[in-house]
């Protein structure tokens, strides 16, 4: 398997760039949404294979992406672990919140690989439908922001009971992070046996961490993790995205065995291209409201970017997901001015 994507994943630098968006399967377009709606609810959505496979291949019929991302969430795992997960329209996720951390028992680990064995299946059947020069990416949330959800019960502004665990509950919250860690992997390793290509770990919430407790939070869990895949045969690459975390960027390359690192809109990519290190792949950053607005206010963005990359591997990408409100026609807009057909 080969393509732009993970010869750049792998550290090949060219003068053309891949280019995938985050959340590039969803509600911004008009195919995705007749679909959405076919469905009762999110969590039987992204369980039912044949439609999950419609979604994600969508905006690679529509655009010609060099990647796919499997239509799936961050909480299938808390799903799988039988934590109630659920959406609530207008208020987002919510789940059973974990009082003592020990209600994930073995049982439930030990039925996840069953219950979420729906997502191998898509992952299986767009694997086989997309052409050899396009990657699919398998993914899961990073285990700091599934356990922010887990003992918040939901999204959260200041993130206050999972901080206050880390502080009040050290053993607890050790092995409720290596529980969910090993859950993660599980997970991945799912995905990746069933055909995905690449491999990404979201840490959503990763700002969250005080500073001086991310190695232990987030950089140790990324490498416990891809350890565990290793050990299992896995070989495909992994992308880390720790969103927010600035500075410590430079500790979170330097310390893990990252492939590709996703890079937020709020961080300088020259300084990023500068300061990371040149054996990782980085990604990103527009920010996605830029793809609202258009125009030349737009392609000024994007081509900073690319100039910023110029010389080391890059993937093009948002520093978020893309939002509902973004026109198609700026998408179009935006792969021609990646790829230079615009001019």
């Amino acid at each position: 398997m080969t393509g732009l994507f993970l010869d750049t994943l792998h550290g090949q630098a060219a003068r053309e760039r891949p280019i995938w968006l985050m959340r590039q399967a969803g509600r911004y377009l008009a195919e995705y949404r007749a679909v959405r709606a076919s469905e009762p609810d999110f969590i039987s959505f992204c369980l039912n294979p044949e439609k999950a496979v419609e979604v994600t291949l969508q905006p690679i019929d529509r655009f010609g992406f060099d990647a796919a991302i499997i239509f799936s969430d961050i909480l299938m795992v808390p799903w799988a672990l039988d934590r109630n997960v659920h959406f609530v329209t207008g208020e987002g996720p919510k789940l059973d919140s974990m009082v003592r951390g020990d209600e994930i028992t073995e049982s439930l680990m030990d039925g996840m690989s069953d219950r979420l064995s729906p997502v191998a299946e898509a992952i299986t059947r767009c694997r086989a439908a997309l052409q050899d020069d396009k990657a699919l990416i398998g993914f899961a949330g990073a285990p700091w922001t599934i356990i922010t959800y887990l003992l918040e019960g939901g999204s959260s502004r200041d993130f206050a009971t999972a901080r206050r665990w880390l502080w009040e509950n050290d053993k607890r919250f050790d092995r409720l992070l290596e529980t969910v860690g090993r859950a993660t992997a599980d997970f991945l390793t799912l995905q990746a046996e069933a055909g995905a290509d690449a491999l990404m770990l979201f840490d959503s919430w990763a700002s969250a961490v005080p500073a001086h407790l991310r190695r232990k939070v987030v950089i140790d869990p990324v490498n416990s993790i891809i350890g565990m895949l290793r050990d299992r045969g896995v070989k495909q690459p992994v992308i880390g995205f720790p969103k927010g975390i600035g500075e410590g960027l430079v500790a979170y390359c330097n310390e893990t065995d990252l492939q590709g690192v996703g890079i937020d809109h709020g961080v300088d990519l020259r300084w990023a291209a500068e300061t990371l290190p040149s054996h990782i792949t980085l990604q990103g950053n527009l920010d996605p409201l830029s793809l609202i607005a258009g125009g030349d206010a737009m392609a000024c963005a994007i081509d900073d970017i690319l100039d910023a990359m110029a010389g080391r591997p890059h993937i093009f990408n948002l520093g978020h997901g893309i939002t509902p409100e973004t026109p198609v026609s700026h998408v179009h807009d935006l792969l021609a001015r990646v790829r230079g057909e615009d001019s």
